[in-house]
């Protein structure tokens, strides 16, 4: 074979071996950080985002809590009673969960839950709710209010509002984004892995 055409064949050759790196790397990289497909999640996803509606309920500082306060968060949303026995396992598995987003801080960030205590309340059971669920985890936050408006807030996220007990395996957790729209209902998911692992698919 002569020179020139080795000059030539050379040239060529490198960059067919640069495209093979460039597709393999592109192939490994694609099925890294690719979003599960929706078969793959473990929550019901909605077949379209749900407005939350229109309710009047107040947070742990006492301060007023409405469908806008669920914007600019993930929210895990769980209705039950803090101090029942299934709702404490409840809570540390979605601790578990938020902790799965350690390598996502941006994520674990914007992430919470937020609790709706249900049952009798008046407004200085604020202080004791906000020690109760920051207890599990400061960046959560817990709700009271009128039976009435925890009811509104019930019926539009697909959550029974009368629900004291959330022991995991038995448990309807609602998935509002940061816009404030429903978007899915975790039931009955107890792998805090696949909890952290859906939520990513929507972010």
């Amino acid at each position: 074979m002569s020179k020139l055409r080795q000059k030539k064949i050379v040239p060529k050759l490198v960059f067919a071996l640069l495209a093979v790196i460039v597709f393999i790397a592109s192939y490994y990289l694609g099925n890294q950080y690719a979003r599960p497909l929706t078969k793959e999640i473990s929550a019901t996803v909605l077949p379209r985002p749900e407005n939350v509606g229109d309710f009047q309920l107040k947070d742990k500082y006492g301060e007023a809590f409405t469908g806008e306060s669920f914007k600019n968060f993930w929210n895990f949303v769980i209705v039950g009673n803090l101090y029942d026995g299934g709702c404490d396992s409840l809570l540390r598995l979605y601790i578990m969960a938020w902790n799965n987003l350690a390598d996502k801080p941006q994520l674990q960030k914007m992430t919470r839950v937020v609790f709706v205590q249900t049952g009798a309340t008046t407004p200085d059971d604020a202080g004791k709710l906000k020690q109760a669920i920051e207890f599990y985890n400061p960046a959560f936050t817990a709700v009271f209010g009128d039976e009435r408006e925890i009811q509104k807030l019930g019926k539009h996220i697909g959550l029974p509002a009368s629900s004291t007990t959330c022991a995991p395996d038995a448990s309807i957790v609602a998935l509002i984004n940061p816009k404030g729209y429903l978007l899915a209902l975790f039931t009955g998911i107890t792998n805090p892995m696949h909890i952290a692992r859906d939520l990513q698919y929507f972010n």
